[in-house]
């Protein structure tokens, strides 16, 4: 995927239009079309600044998740994560916490079963 269509996928995953993401990084109209192989260094700190989830690695190179995780924000970036992104975040956080907990569990009976085995060995 080019850099032209990961900036154009993480425009649309945001819910904003083309014009609205140019105008934030006070880019001309159609800027983000006619992107061919890179983009200003001015550009990409604009980016930056603008949508602190967006991972800039995998907005240049294409390696790596779009997002990246609330985790890795500070307090001021957060700011610019939209409450359906927290939202979502605080249920994937709470489901590993029921996960954890049920791999916890697993393991424990996993390891009853083997001392059983073992007894019944002997």
């Amino acid at each position: 995927m080019s850099l032209n269509k990961r900036t154009k996928t993480f425009v649309k995953s945001q819910q904003i239009t083309m014009k609205a993401f140019e105008e934030s990084i006070h880019a001309s109209n159609g800027y983000i079309n006619n992107i061919t192989r890179s983009i200003s260094l001015e550009k990409i700190d604009l980016i930056v600044e603008k949508y602190p989830i967006l991972n800039i690695e995998w907005l240049l190179t294409g390696k790596g998740d779009m997002l990246k995780p609330l985790s890795a924000l500070n307090e001021p970036e957060l700011q610019y994560v939209k409450e359906d992104e927290k939202t979502r975040a605080s249920i994937t956080a709470k489901a590993l916490v029921k996960i954890d907990a049920s791999v916890t569990q697993l393991l424990q009976e996993v390891s009853e079963i083997k001392e059983q085995l073992t007894k019944k060995k002997k």
